[in-house]
């Protein structure tokens, strides 16, 4: 994983420990309200395992409680 500034905020989903997908958003000094989004389809079997982190350094993803993540079995 690769690090960010702590005007970033990277997040990545994972499968079963592989990196899947990543989102960016990065502050410019504006309302501090910018946003990411991302969508990815997965094939997924019984016992897989998906999460989501954010990268070291990206500090400006945490403490705030406008984040949010679903997932649907189709």
């Amino acid at each position: 994983m690769s690090g960010g500034s702590s005007d970033d905020c990277n997040t990545y989903i994972y499968n079963n420990g592989n990196k899947m997908m990543m989102s960016y958003s990065h502050d410019n000094g504006g309302s501090g309200n910018e946003e990411a989004s991302t969508t990815i389809l997965l094939s997924l079997m019984t016992g897989d395992h998906v999460w989501i982190e954010t990268a070291p350094g990206s500090v400006y993803c945490h403490g705030y409680p406008y984040t949010g993540f679903s997932g649907w079995k189709l």
